[in-house]
């Protein structure tokens, strides 16, 4: 009855341990290149490239859901599209506040037309310039005469 149940006893240890190994060589492989993936998707937002950041953190998400780096990079896309909504609404009140800079100067403009429009037209009164003296003709000079 002893050797029985040390048999059963292994053989499920020896089942949990193989469980174990499985897990292991299945999940390792996934984590490490899920983490590579989260690496270049950090050096990636570093260098500005978001395009190509939110690609790597959306692969690890699909290819690898129960990972650490998973995890990660989920908060990671929160992070940037919190970021990029940030960055569209200060854009959009910068618009908005030029475009109403340019109002305000059309309407300027349109006042400043209206009123050239309705002002009386300007009479302008041409004088002519007093003529011109002539200048007093040149006396001839007596010739010189010579003596001899």
């Amino acid at each position: 009855m002893k050797v029985r149940s040390v048999l059963i006893v292994t053989a499920i240890f020896s089942s949990l341990l193989g469980a174990l190994v499985v897990y292991l060589v299945l999940s390792v492989p996934n984590d490490l290149r899920a983490d590579g993936l989260l690496k270049q998707a950090r050096a990636d937002i570093a260098a500005g490239k978001n395009d190509d950041a939110r690609q790597s953190l959306t692969t690890i998400v699909q290819q690898y859901p129960r990972t650490d780096a998973a995890a990660a990079a989920t908060a990671a896309l929160v992070a940037l599209a919190d970021k990029q909504h940030r960055d569209l609404a200060q854009t959009v009140s910068a618009l908005r506040k030029q475009n109403e800079e340019q109002t305000k100067r059309i309407d300027d403009l349109q006042k400043n037309v209206t009123e050239i429009r309705n002002a009386p037209p300007k009479v302008v009164t041409v004088t002519a310039p007093p003529p011109a003296k002539k200048p007093a003709p040149k006396k001839p000079t007596p010739a010189r005469r010579r003596r001899r």
